[in-house]
């Protein structure tokens, strides 16, 4: 049969006092003394109702010990409750040692056999005490024993006096045997505490010194033990993580991965390991609404075999380390993943939109041109050929413009798009860009309606981007403007700043579109079979221009309603605009500044940029 040593040093570790911890074997020794104090008590209350059975009364003697024996019990809660063991030990002591010369003086005097229980004494003192408790223990003995002897000697009805000093003599040199015996032991167990205070010192720098912090669980998952650490990586001193401390710290959507981590290492798994958030710091009582700080870790648990030689119960182990910056590089190698993977798509979608814009103006080119030169079909003179050659020349513009506007991309781009400031008259650029697409806007039907204030100073800017900014943007407004609808242009001036808005009555822009604005190749609804022509570029190239010129630009549109595009320059445009002079913007508007250099969009431009150079040369 085999005793259950595990268990029972379970049981007894769970009433020994967190005190305990402090010192190496000190566990061990509060163990010893409450387990054989609730022994000893128990036995002493178990024998009444024995003796009861066996004689029908109890004497005065068995009374006495019962008492004592119970008594033991009670030193043994104190130990428990309050963790003081030497207070604990040396009531003990002298409970144990009255209790002696009681039964001694009420028994068979020197030659009692309860005089054997002084060496005992003794013995156990070295075993869980120090070398005060050994000298306290044997000093009581040897009072104890001179009292009983002394006691008999003067009992009128004494024994021998001649047969007191042998006697007295034997029982002195027990008792100098045991203090001899638990002196060596004391000796041998204090030099083993110093070599365990010394092991754990070296532990306890090694692991110190990676940062980490260790936790000691017994079967249950209850803490036991934590590392200084705690105070580096929690915020908080290593006993506030004993007991259920460390698992009420755990996030808890994470604490059924934490349990079953240490779940697997009881279980006998090499090694467990799992990443969860634990709350870091405390919060304060009068500052409950104050959100927690969570830290994400790592725990590595493995499982520390049972020792039974040692009467030691198996626990796992816990190795916690922060981890918190592997998760934001985690993190962040998700999202450059998914920025490749948008630049991916983003390249196939260019490439299906460009192949489209440039494919159609080329198959009238050439289906024209071939026509042309078949004098079988296009008779010398005919009206044919000036609508094949009108056609043909249109087609070319429209390529020619899908080129350019590829090129001052990808200038825009590499940074090589200089800008000539000059003054000029702003007035005079708008009636230019709006006469150039007057006859667009006349074909689809739309009308174009322009405001410009009175006295508006000089614009000193580069002429020729402020042209294309005003094109695009109006280009774009009747483009997305069904007929019926109306555009208009409202330039004005605020300070030393001057606003070009234009707004349509056009299909609009979605919310979820409008952050998206302005990047290269972005169209609304931007598919391969999208409703309207174009490369995308038109707002890019506007919001690139407008960044040259320290301008900004606002997009404020609603499905359905229409889109206001408001590009704001100053009047220097050499002098960048103060912060906060756009305005505040809601939420339903899109601020935009000068635009980032989009890795998706350097990829497609610049793999275009020499199909785009071959192009304009045959134009």
């Amino acid at each position: 049969m085999r005793w259950p040593t595990a268990a029972i040093g379970k049981q007894l570790g769970e009433l020994v006092h967190a005190s305990a911890d402090a010192e190496p074997l000190a566990r061990q020794r509060h163990a010893w003394f409450i387990g054989s104090r609730l022994f000893m008590g128990a036995v002493g209350l178990a024998s009444v109702p024995l003796m009861l059975a066996m004689s029908g009364m109890v004497g005065m003697m068995a009374i006495v010990g019962v008492i004592s024996l119970a008594f033991q019990a009670v030193t043994a809660v104190v130990a428990s409750r309050t963790g003081h063991l030497h207070t604990a030990h040396v009531t003990s002591i002298g409970v144990a040692a009255a209790t002696v010369l009681l039964m001694a003086g009420l028994g068979d005097g020197p030659t009692s056999p309860v005089l054997a229980g002084l060496p005992l004494l003794v013995l156990e003192a070295a075993m869980i005490g120090r070398i005060r408790e050994i000298r306290y223990a044997a000093g009581l003995a040897m009072a104890t024993l001179c009292a009983v002897f002394l006691l008999e000697i003067r009992s009128p009805e004494g024994g021998s006096a001649s047969a007191a000093p042998v006697t007295l003599a034997i029982q002195t040199s027990i008792l100098a045997f045991a203090m001899c015996i638990a002196l060596l032991t004391q000796r041998e167990m204090r030099a083993r505490v110093v070599r365990e205070r010394r092991l754990t010192a070296q532990n306890r720098l090694l692991v110190d010194g990676f940062g980490d912090l260790v936790t000691r669980h017994d079967a249950q998952g209850a803490v036991f033990y934590a590392g200084p650490s705690a105070h580096a990586l929690l915020g908080v001193a290593p006993t506030a993580l004993h007991g259920r401390g460390l698992f009420e710290r755990v996030h808890v959507a994470d604490r059924p991965q934490f349990l079953m981590a240490l779940a697997d290492a009881g279980a006998g798994s090499a090694l467990s390991r799992v990443q969860v958030r634990m709350r870091h710091g405390e919060i304060e009582a009068g500052d409950r609404a104050a959100a927690p700080t969570f830290t994400w870790v790592e725990i590595r648990c493995r499982k520390i075999e049972a020792d039974q030689e040692a009467s030691e119960a198996a626990e796992i182990v816990c190795v916690i380390r922060d981890v918190s910056t592997q998760r934001q590089n985690e993190a962040e190698i998700d999202s450059a993943r998914a920025a490749a993977e948008a630049a991916s798509a983003l390249k196939d979608r260019f490439l299906a939109t460009v192949s489209h814009e440039l494919r159609t103006p080329l198959n009238a080119i050439i289906g024209f041109s071939e026509m042309l030169a078949d004098e079988s079909l296009v008779p010398s003179g005919d009206q044919r050929q000036r609508d094949y050659a009108r056609i043909i020349h249109v087609s070319g513009d429209h390529l020619l413009s899908v080129v350019n506007t590829l090129l001052d991309m990808s200038k825009i781009d590499a940074g090589t798009l200089s800008i000539q400031t000059e003054p000029f008259d702003v007035a005079r650029l708008v009636e230019v860009s709006v006469e150039m697409l007057r006859l667009k806007a006349e074909q689809s039907q739309v009308a174009l309606e322009v405001t410009v204030d009175p006295g508006l100073p000089a614009l000193v800017a580069d002429r020729r981007a402020c042209k294309q900014i005003l094109i695009n943007l109006l280009s774009n407004a009747i483009k997305f403007t069904p007929r019926g609808g109306r555009v208009t242009l409202d330039v004005r001036r605020e300070g030393d700043i001057i606003a070009f808005a234009v707004q349509d009555t056009g299909i609009g822009i979605a919310s979820e579109d409008l952050p998206r604005l302005g990047e290269p190749f972005f169209q609304a609804r931007a598919s391969y079979d999208r409703p309207y022509e174009g490369t995308g570029l038109g707002l890019s190239v506007v919001r690139g221009l407008v960044g040259l010129h320290f301008g900004s630009m606002q997009i404020e549109s609603a499905v359905g309603v229409g889109t206001r595009v408001v590009v704001r320059l100053g009047v220097d445009s050499r002098v960048r605009l103060a912060p906060g002079a756009t305005g505040k913007p809601d939420a339903k508007v899109a601020s935009i500044g000068p635009r980032d250099r989009a890795a998706p969009a350097a990829i497609a431009i610049k793999s275009l940029s020499a199909l785009s150079q071959t192009v304009k040369k045959s134009a």
